[in-house]
Formats: C-alpha cells, sequence, structure tokens
C-alpha cells in the first residue's frame, strides 16, 4: 500500500473565481469608487469566466485580473461621461471597513496601504487620472503587481506602463505633501478623536471650537447628487467651513439625527442615519499639525443605499 497522499483534483472554475473574487471586487471598487459598479463587473466577470476554455489559460487569477481592469476601465471612460453632467462635486460611494473583502496581502504595512488607497482623499485624486493611468497605478502601486504584468493587463507596453505610472503619481500628489512617519494606528486614532471634538462641537452650536480644530487651507467638498442641497463647489477657508457645517447640522438635527462612529473607506468616519436610513457619510484628513485640512460629506442618496 502507497503512503503517497491522494492527488489533489483541480479547482473547478467557480472555486478559481471565487479564490480570487475579493482581489476584483478590491480592484473594481478602487477602479470605479462605486460599489454597484464593482459588483456589476465582478458579475460581467464571473459571467464571462464561465465561457472561457479553461485548458489554455495559465493562471486564473492573471487571467482574471486582466479581464476585471479592463471591464473596469471601460466602465470608468462611461461613467467620466456621466460626471461631466454631474451636479456639484463628485465623491465617492461610501463602504464600510466589513464589506471591504480581505485581499490576501500580508503584513501590516501592505494592509495600511490597502487602506490608504480607499481614503475619500486618494479616490477623489484617482478621479483625475484617465482608465489607463488610474489601472497601472493601482495595480502597480497598490496592489503589487510588476510592469510587465500591469501592461499586460492594461494592453500596453510595460514602457507605457512605467511611463504611466509616473504621471499617474505626479497627479496624485498634492503640493506640500510630505511623507508621514506616523503609522496608520496613529493616524487613524488621531483622526477618530479630532472627529470626535468636531461632532461635539457642531452638535452643540460652539464655532468657536470648530474653527480650532480647521487647518488655515481647509477644504469641504459635499456630494448632495442632484436631490440633496449641498455646496455646489468646494467650501476653502475657516470661516466658510465653520458655517457650512453648522448650517448643514442645524438642518440635520431639526430631523433628530443618529450620529455614529464607523470605520469607512479604510479609517474613522461618521454615518448619520435618520430613522434608521443613512443620510450622510463624513470623513477627515488631518494636516501634519493635526489640523483638519480636508472634510469630504456624502449626502447623495443614491450612493448610501447600501448602507
Amino acid at each position: 500500500m502507497s503512503d503517497s497522499p491522494a492527488p489533489v483534483p483541480p479547482r473547478t472554475a467557480e472555486e478559481e473565481f471565487e479564490a480570487v473574487r475579493p482581489r476584483l471586487f478590491g480592484l473594481a471598487y478602487r477602479m470605479t469608487a462605486s460599489v454597484a459598479d464593482a459588483e456589476d463587473i465582478c458579475q460581467d466577470a464571473w459571467l464571462r469566466w464561465q465561457r472561457v476554455d479553461h485548458t489554455g489559460v495559465r493562471s486564473a487569477e492573471a487571467y482574471l485580473v486582466t479581464l476585471t481592469t479592463r471591464l473596469a476601465m471601460d466602465r470608468l471612460r462611461s461613467a467620466h461621461r456621466r460626471r461631466e453632467a454631474y451636479v456639484g462635486p463628485w465623491l465617492p460611494e461610501p463602504i464600510p471597513a466589513h464589506a471591504v473583502p480581505a485581499t490576501g496581502s500580508d503584513g501590516p504595512e501592505a494592509r495600511a496601504e490597502l487602506a490608504d488607497s480607499l481614503t475619500f482623499g486618494f479616490l477623489t485624486l484617482l478621479d483625475e487620472l484617465s482608465p489607463v493611468e488610474r489601472a497601472v497605478l493601482l495595480l502597480h502601486d497598490v496592489f503589487g503587481h510588476g510592469f510587465t504584468d500591469t501592461a499586460a493587463a492594461v494592453g500596453i507596453s510595460p514602457e507605457a506602463a512605467r511611463k504611466a505610472a509616473s504621471r499617474a503619481r505626479a497627479k496624485v500628489r498634492r503640493p506640500g505633501d510630505s511623507v508621514s512617519t506616523a503609522t496608520a494606528a496613529d493616524r487613524d486614532a488621531a483622526t477618530r478623536e479630532r472627529l470626535g471634538e468636531l461632532t461635539t462641537a457642531l452638535l452643540t452650536g460652539d464655532a468657536d471650537a470648530v474653527l480650532t480644530l480647521l487647518a488655515p487651507g481647509v477644504v469641504q467638498l459635499d456630494d448632495g447628487g442632484p436631490a440633496r442641497r449641498a455646496a455646489r463647489r468646494p467650501v476653502v477657508g475657516p470661516e466658510r467651513v465653520t458655517r457650512l457645517l453648522l448650517n448643514v447640522t442645524k438642518r440635520l438635527v431639526a430631523t433628530g439625527p443618529e450620529a455614529e462612529a464607523v470605520d469607512v473607506n479604510g479609517g474613522p468616519g461618521i454615518l448619520m442615519r435618520v430613522g434608521g436610513r443613512a443620510t450622510g457619510v463624513m470623513t477627515i484628513a488631518l494636516d501634519a499639525d493635526g489640523l483638519i485640512d480636508r472634510i469630504w460629506v456624502q449626502l447623495n442618496p443614491d450612493k448610501l443605499e447600501h448602507l
């Protein structure tokens, strides 16, 4: 009798797909900044994968990443045309931490980088890139694919991929950005503390307290879509941002909202509900001095349905 282990049967097409679905969803969401679009892209990728002759596929993961990348690029080109007519600033659909699938990345640094690539700040900057630049930056810099594999997934040469990555990095780097030595946990703790202080100041109507929390160059972006009242342009400066936040808070308080601290898009946020229904999500970013220099408020009901 042989003691050799029994051969492992080959995985089915469904098992191959499910093994990489988290990575595909994570890529599709970061490409489109839309939960609904990411789910549609994964479903489309699954339907196409079912029709493939798998005997000719050397790597199921490479094939599915390429397929998902190209589906997302097509979806993004269509979305850019829609966003040209969008009312006011366009912000991503918020996604709670528990809804972000694991991607198989190991180590705290890799997980922190993936979390950073989910933030409103990063996704909003990605919106300034072309679909090719966005795909290359995500595949290479965030998901760790080499330039040869990245180029194959996007459909360009490795040299073109390197140039696209360089252009993309330059576009998403804000003037004055510096490399922070704080850990992700420390940044989240500081952000969570500032959010708590800001929420308290707003609910008590304390304008002076709000002002002390804001950086001199603070910018607020609100996405109300066509249906909700919101600032149609970026609001700049501590005084203007304070007035806007207090006015919005007064309107919300009149409807009896519940404010809940949540982990959203890779970091701390505030989720507002009325009658159990999500009505808004606020996230912030801090400057080097720990002051709030970016505020994003998602109010568009179409982008909050999944919450």
